[in-house]
């Protein structure tokens, strides 16, 4: 409960109530069963294990910053997944055909991703259109782009050699930032209506979406043209609710996605030692899906 001393100690400017204190209760079950896993992750598996659980859950945990922030500001970006998907093939493409080096690249393609999320953010907001149908919509192009710049084939890219931690650490900072700027009242309501609801929860999401995919071609360092994007878009949406961010905006969580997203990447790196199929963990991940949803209510209810 650190960070709700922290949130008193604001002196008004952020307040305890912006986060709520049953969702505070909420967040201490999840950092106890998250300190409970990673203890038997580090008596049960090999070695370094932990650190590729780590390295495999960053650039899932920044798309789930982004379908938290969405979901924040009210516009449900259900497009998070296959924007990363696609962000990756074109950074792969920028450094293959266009011969850009790969930090040029990866800046190219996160503007490129904001500017986007900034157009389906003004379209929404103009037509009152709602969210989750327009970035659908955006969800299947993006998936329609992925097949036209792969072409079917992998895109091998040469990276550098980084830390594997150090990529959890920035998805870590990003997502207890968000969520402890979130907490301020003059934040919140500035930002979950109107104009500016649609156009940062959505240039905000896709910048933060397709920086995971970036991620996760350092991490592989070729680009696929089969893409996860569902099933990153599911993983992330189960981190979030999870994490006791209610799908409504109405409330959001602080240490919440970091902890949903150790929790469901640690039980995704068991089953992989375990050599159990893909199907099970899909599951996993949609149960975990009405468990979060059925938090959230329980949450309200009790709020209330």
């Amino acid at each position: 409960m650190l960070w709700a001393s922290v949130l008193r100690r604001c002196g008004g400017v952020v307040s305890i109530d912006g986060v709520g204190r049953w969702q505070v209760v909420w967040e201490g079950v999840l950092g106890v069963l998250a300190v409970l896993a990673v203890g038997m992750v580090l008596v049960t598996a090999p070695t370094g294990h932990l650190m590729n659980v780590l390295a495999q859950a960053a650039p899932l945990g920044l798309v789930a910053a982004g379908m938290s922030l969405s979901l924040r500001t009210g516009v449900p970006n259900l497009a998070v997944g296959a924007v990363s998907a696609a962000a990756g093939a074109l950074v792969a493409t920028a450094v293959d055909v266009a011969e850009m080096t790969l930090t040029a690249g990866a800046l190219l393609v996160l503007v490129a991703a904001a500017v986007a999320g900034l157009v389906i953010g003004a379209f929404t907001v103009l037509v009152s259109a709602p969210a989750w149908a327009v970035t659908l919509g955006a969800a299947v192009a993006c998936e329609a782009l992925l097949l036209a710049v792969t072409d079917a084939r992998v895109m091998p890219v040469e990276v550098p050699e980084l830390p594997r931690a150090l990529w959890f650490t920035v998805f870590a900072v990003v997502s207890v930032a968000g969520g402890l700027l979130w907490a301020r009242q003059d934040v919140r309501e500035r930002l979950n209506k109107g104009w500016t609801a649609g156009v940062v929860g959505l240039a905000g999401s896709s910048l933060l979406a397709a920086l995971g995919g970036f991620v996760l071609l350092l991490r592989l360092g070729a680009a696929q043209p089969g893409s996860n994007g569902t099933f990153t878009t599911v993983f992330a949406l189960a981190a979030v609710l999870l994490g006791g961010t209610s799908p409504n905006g109405e409330r959001g969580a602080v240490t919440g996605t970091l902890l949903g997203v150790l929790l469901l990447a640690i039980v995704q790196g068991q089953l992989a030692l375990l050599n159990a199929p893909m199907w099970a963990y899909s599951l996993i991940l949609g149960i975990v899906v009405v468990v979060g949803l059925t938090v959230s209510r329980l949450l309200d209810a009790l709020r209330s």
